[in-house]
């Protein structure tokens, strides 16, 4: 039975009914602005979860990528684009015997952060580091461009940028560490125009946690990078 090609809107998948054969399965990948269908340049994650394998892979206009699974398999995609907010999804392939699939992130315009009441708090999910370091990692521009359009659609908003670790490791090193992370963010918004008067940067290491440091996946919330509204 021939299977049809279906296109994902949000990520959302149709299954063909298909027989039962196994044959690769081609999946092709891109990413459209939700509003304006304009096809973006944009990275994708992919995950399959069956074979166990991971996929990098980057996306231009009229450019889509193409990824072949030789068994049926549960993919969970994270799209990013800069500019945009990241869309992460959890897509099952049901049927082993169809041509191909076709996945178009639609993706949604990341705006400025609102209801910047003084004290207000705001974590940075999506600002990443490389491991005990504090070189910033590209796939962070997105985030922090949306914190760039804030600050100019505020001219009075003064911020503090905090960084904050888990309590792995030495306490001193990982005050540093949380220090130089926040002031290389500061840094960044500097280069983009945006008065150093109206930025503080600290670090706190491993005071206030999040969450009890007791497992991997509370550590992680405990490695983070908020700003705090100082003025407005």
């Amino acid at each position: 039975m021939n299977c049809q090609l279906f296109t994902a809107i949000f990520w959302t998948v149709s299954a063909a009914i298909c027989s039962a054969q196994q044959r690769p399965v081609t999946v092709e990948i891109g990413a459209r602005d939700e509003k304006t269908q304009v096809e973006l340049t944009a990275r994708h994650h992919v995950r399959a979860v069956v074979a166990q394998k991971e996929y990098t892979l980057k996306t231009l206009p009229s450019q889509l990528y193409t990824l072949t699974l030789d068994q049926t398999d549960t993919l969970v995609v994270t799209t990013s684009s800069a500019g945009y907010l990241t869309n992460e999804e959890t897509i099952i392939i049901r049927c082993d015997t169809c041509a191909g699939y076709a996945f178009t992130a639609r993706m949604e315009e990341d705006s400025v952060f609102t209801n910047l009441d003084v004290n207000a708090v705001f974590q940075l999910d999506n600002v990443y580091f490389d491991q005990s370091s504090y070189v910033l990692r590209p796939d962070s521009y997105a985030q922090l461009g949306k914190l760039v359009k804030t600050l100019d659609a505020f001219p009075k908003l003064k911020i503090e940028i905090a960084g904050y670790t888990d309590n792995v490791g030495d306490g001193r090193l990982n005050l540093i560490l949380s220090q130089n992370r926040a002031r290389v963010i500061r840094e960044y918004l500097a280069e983009k125009a945006i008065a150093r008067k109206r930025l503080r940067a600290e670090g706190y290491g491993d005071t206030n946690p999040a969450a009890p440091n007791d497992t991997e996946e509370n550590k992680k919330k405990n490695r983070r990078v908020v700003f705090r509204v100082l003025e407005n």
